[in-house]
Parts: structure tokens; C-alpha cells; sequence
């Protein structure tokens, strides 16, 4: 039952994924109808895990958004109430995949799925940004002049691959027969974050890649000739395929004089809300709404994020939403260094500190799955859970 349970809610990420580029609410309603019809799954077959931190963190966040609601707290019961039912899916698909991934088999199955899927949204994200003119998937066009895969925003496709880039990474190091298709799979990954020119995916993925290879050394997964070895041809598909995409944009960016001038004007706007009702905020998803009152400039764009998911939730939810978030965050941690596959997690916490990757519903859903996987390796049996284990 749990391995039809895992391939269902990753069947569900995937078509959200896919289809997030795509205008209207329905592929926002596809993931969250998927999220709760898993969920109703898992409660009618009465396979409820107990409560842990990670979950009570996600049950008051989404009960916080519904007392603004009902409190007439929010400035706008309309984008409140979408913002409540993102969360609530945000939680149903945590729910689903901590049931799911209890068992390591099942847990590996599941990994595998979101490995295999993220090396070819990456290719694909190579491909299509010098070939496809702005149409996704060469067929569907955008008002973009560049796509990234499925994704319209540079930074969400950044996001994407930091959540998968370590499966690759990891596998890499722990599985001897298959080390080079897995080195070549991190170097896809790793190619598709330099495409989108992301100052910050780049630095993060990076940061990863070290991570895992040294944490993974630390604690023994792979003996010191065959790392070397391993280090060798990484560095080799890691260089080639960046020379390949251009890596001399991306190094361009960080010689820019004011990167951030503008995330930070959005930044000091959204403490001026913050100010303004530090423990209630404006209401979930109210941002866009509220920010034209505090908005400090006016570039002729319209802002509809703060690039910083942390000030939009403090100015939407308040500072107890805000220390919900830390909580989840710094829960995160420990089981994200331990497992070394899911160190993208918190990774993405700290890429919302200058960009709003989990503003994506298709994102946030595939970031809680991750998070229930997490949450399910802590509860289940402590045993090795490579996302490609050998049996």
C-alpha cells in the first residue's frame, strides 16, 4: 500500500511540476486536489503517523492563516483564503509522503522518482533556454524570453535543482557500480543552475556539493582513493558542461556594484509593514496587495513578491508565523545534514532569504514531500537510505 501511496503523490509532484509554467489557477488546483485526496487516502486507510514537530509547525501555520480569515484579520479574505488552502496542501503532501516513506524501500522508491525526474527537468532546462526561444517546451509560448524547463523564473528552477542536486551527489558517493551516470546526472543539475544565471542557486548548489562530498567522507561512505577518483571526474563533468552553458554570465552578475539594491528596498518596505501590525501581519498572501502603501520606489514594474519569502511571511502572518517558519527550519536541519540527500531542504529555507522560490505551489508541494521524507527516515528504522539503495 505505502509504495502506491509513494508513487502516487510523486506522480502528483511531477504533474505539478510540469505544468506550473501554464496561466490560470488549475495547475495550482491540480496539486492541491492531488495533495488532498492522498491525504483523504491515507486517513481512510488509517495509516496517520503520530504528531512530531515538523507537523505541528505546518497544522498552526495553516490554522494561523485560517484565524485570519475567520478573525476578519486580513486585508483581503479572498487571497487569505488561496493562501490557506496552498498551505493546507503544503501539509497534506508532508502528511502523505512522512506515511509513505516510513518503510526504507519505499523511501528509496520514492527518492528515485524525484532524482531521475529532476535530471530531466534539468536537461530539458539546458536545452530549451538556447533552443526553444521562449516557448515552453518548444511549443507553448511565454512572455519570456528564455525558459527554464517547465519553469518561468530563473530562481524557481535554481530552487528545483537545490532540492534534487543532492540525491545526485549522495548517490554518487555510495553507489560504486553506477558512481560515473550519477556524477554525470549532478553535472546536468549542476549545468541547469549556471543556465539560469542565479547568483544565489549557484552559490548554494555549491555548497552543497561540498557538503555532501565532505560530510559523506567524514563519516566513511567512500574510501579516500575511490573519492579522489570520484572528485577527479566531477570535476572534469562539472567544468566542461558550465564551459558548455557559459559560465562567464553568471560571474558577471556577481560583479554587478548594487545586486540587491533593489530586494532591498522590497525588504525595508516589507519591515515598514511588519511595523505596521507586527503580531496579526496583513493577512497570508496579501503582500501584493498591501505593498503599494509602503512601496519606497517605483521602477514602472509591479511587485508582486518581496524576493524574500521570510519579510513577505512576517508582513503577511506576523512574527509568530515568522517563528513557525524558524522552527520548521532549524527542525530541518539535523535530519537534512544526517540523511546528506536532503540537505536541500533547509538550502531552500536560505534561499528565501533573498528570493520566493516556495511562493511556487508546484515548489513548495515537492518541498514538503521532502520534508515528509525527512520526517519519516527520523520516525522509521535508522538504516542507510540511499535514494537508489542496493538491495
Amino acid at each position: 500500500m505505502n509504495r502506491g501511496l509513494a508513487d502516487s503523490a510523486a506522480a502528483v509532484l511531477v504533474l505539478g511540476v510540469l505544468t506550473c509554467w501554464a496561466p490560470g489557477y488549475w495547475p495550482v488546483a491540480l496539486v492541491e486536489v492531488g495533495a488532498f485526496v492522498l491525504l483523504g487516502w491515507v486517513i481512510v486507510t488509517r495509516r496517520m503517523a503520530g504528531a512530531g514537530l515538523a507537523f505541528c509547525a505546518l497544522a498552526a501555520a495553516v490554522g494561523w492563516g485560517i484565524g485570519q480569515f475567520a478573525g476578519n484579520v486580513t486585508v483581503y479574505r479572498f487571497e487569505t483564503g488561496k493562501a490557506v488552502l496552498c498551505w493546507a496542501a503544503g501539509a497534506a503532501i508532508f502528511i502523505t509522503a512522512r506515511v509513505a516513506c516510513t518503510a526504507n524501500a519505499t523511501r528509496n522508491r520514492f527518492l528515485r522518482w524525484l532524482l531521475w525526474f529532476g535530471a530531466m527537468v534539468s536537461l530539458f532546462a539546458v536545452v530549451e533556454y538556447f533552443t526553444s526561444q521562449g516557448k515552453v517546451f518548444w511549443w507553448f509560448a511565454s512572455a519570456e524570453d528564455h525558459v527554464f524547463g517547465p519553469f518561468l523564473y530563473k530562481n524557481a528552477c535554481a530552487a528545483f535543482v537545490e532540492l534534487v542536486f543532492p540525491l545526485a551527489v549522495y548517490q554518487s558517493l555510495v553507489d560504486d557500480r553506477d558512481a560515473l551516470v550519477y556524477i554525470g546526472v549532478a553535472a546536468v543539475m549542476f549545468a541547469a543552475v549556471i543556465t539560469t544565471v542565479s547568483r544565489a542557486g549557484a552559490v548554494l548548489v555549491t555548497g552543497e556539493l561540498v557538503a555532501v562530498v565532505v560530510l559523506g567522507w567524514r563519516r566513511g561512505l567512500i574510501p579516500a582513493v575511490s573519492l579522489r577518483r570520484r572528485l577527479a571526474w566531477t570535476a572534469v563533468f562539472l567544468v566542461a558542461l558550465a564551459a558548455v552553458v557559459g559560465w562567464q554570465v553568471t560571474l558577471e552578475k556577481f560583479r554587478e556594484p548594487e545586486p540587491y539594491r533593489v530586494r532591498g528596498e522590497l525588504l525595508r518596505s516589507s519591515l515598514a509593514m511588519v511595523a505596521e501590525r507586527p503580531l496579526t501581519g496583513f493577512g497570508l498572501g496579501t503582500w501584493p496587495v498591501v505593498y503599494p502603501g509602503y512601496a519606497r520606489f517605483d521602477n514602472g514594474l509591479t511587485a508582486n513578491h518581496a524576493h524574500n519569502d521570510w519579510a513577505e511571511w512576517a508582513a503577511e502572518g506576523g512574527v509568530p508565523f515568522v517563528l513557525l517558519m524558524a522552527l520548521l527550519f532549524m527542525w530541518s536541519a539535523k535530519p537534512a545534514v544526517d540523511s546528506l540527500w536532503g540537505i536541500g531542504v533547509p538550502v531552500v529555507f536560505l534561499h528565501s532569504l533573498v528570493d520566493y522560490p516556495l511562493r511556487e505551489p508546484a515548489l513548495a508541494a515537492l518541498f514538503f514531500a521532502m520534508l515528509g521524507a525527512l520526517a519519516a527516515r527520523g520516525g522509521g528504522a535508522r538504516l542507510p537510505s540511499a535514494p537508489v539503495e542496493q538491495s
